[in-house]
């Protein structure tokens, strides 16, 4: 009734190996600089965003009671 399911075949080709990035790389070394730089200059950023862009000060009113 039930047979055993038979193995696939696994391939004897060598992997190659890629070589990591090392942080003496230079595109490492500069994009790391890049990232610096933005995050210390967004640091004093103080910008209100939504996904619907600037978002402002809501006008808002105070409560008045029934009789007024």
């Amino acid at each position: 009734m039930c047979s055993t399911p038979s193995m696939p075949s696994v391939s004897t080709q060598k992997t190659e190996t890629i070589a990591t990035p090392t942080v003496a790389d230079a595109a490492v070394t500069k994009s790391a600089t890049a990232i610096r730089n933005k995050t210390a200059t967004n640091a004093g950023r103080d910008i209100r965003t939504a996904a619907r862009g600037l978002s402002e000060n809501a006008q808002t009113q105070k409560k008045k009671l029934l009789g007024e």
